[in-house]
């Protein structure tokens, strides 16, 4: 299914940025993975758009993985009826977990041990999931014995922080309770911590770029441990309206690793 007709069915759905699906659609369509993994659906638009991109391609299937509790945050559109509304169901298998998507991963890992060892199974996965350090920082490393060499690893809200949904008045967000934390676990945005002290420190891990200040990838090869840094021309503009509003952005990793 061609990108601008996947648009047209989800274009209203949240949560996914209209740019990051374009970059999600057609990194799948460039790789052609046969196998990708989905920490965090939440309605299932972002699934939606790979799944038309391995229909495009012909081949591959995804696993998506996210909180039954979720049903309850998320309740319409549900990623099961956007997947019968695009006919995109058999490229899809959801699962649903009670505390944490660590817990398939566990159970992937676990049916893929043998004599020792974990076969690899994925070929590129994308993290959208719970944002928290101690959640998606055990993920990195289950997820890196799942795998391939060769393969991608995608996470998204690189700066999002707990501190931005404490000041909507919430207490807790993706199964998370904000009412512990400490004043730097708030305003520290934990996706970074994780890309800059896991993933990019990892002997395995190359390639990283950083788009928007907001998306991050990272390669699965031996490699340069510098950093790319892409701006499109509307974050730019953005950037610069706020900045000029007096609003201060932070950049992560202003030193790359050598």
């Amino acid at each position: 299914m061609e990108f601008n007709d996947i648009k047209q069915h989800i274009a209203s759905v949240p949560y996914i940025l209209p740019e990051l699906a374009d970059d999600l659609y057609h990194f799948i369509r460039a790789q052609r993975p046969e196998r990708c993994l989905e920490l965090g659906f939440a309605h299932g638009a972002s699934s939606c758009y790979m799944a038309a991109a391995l229909h495009e391609t012909g081949a591959g299937h995804l696993d998506c993985v996210d909180l039954l509790e979720g049903l309850n945050w998320h309740k319409e559109p549900r990623i099961e009826e956007l997947l019968a509304k695009t006919g995109l169901a058999d490229y899809v298998s959801v699962h649903r977990e009670h505390t944490s998507y660590t817990w398939f991963l566990k159970k992937q890992i676990e049916a893929r041990t043998a004599d020792g060892r974990c076969e690899p199974l994925y070929d590129f996965c994308f993290i959208d999931g719970a944002k928290h350090f101690n959640v998606d920082g055990a993920a990195f490393f289950l997820v890196d014995k799942l795998l391939k060499p060769g393969g991608w690893i995608l996470f998204d809200d690189l700066q999002w922080t707990y501190a931005s949904k404490r000041a909507e008045g919430k207490r807790k967000t993706d199964g998370i309770s904000m009412l512990t934390m400490g004043e730097d676990e708030l305003n520290q945005p934990h996706i970074e911590l994780v890309f800059e002290l896991l993933v990019m420190q990892h002997p395995d891990y190359s390639d990283f770029t950083i788009k928007n200040d907001w998306w991050a990838w990272a390669h699965k090869a031996p490699g340069s441990k510098s950093v790319n840094f892409i701006y499109s021309e509307e974050f730019t503009r953005k950037r610069a309206a706020q900045q000029a509003a007096g609003r201060r952005f932070r950049k992560p990793f202003t030193h790359p690793t050598t």
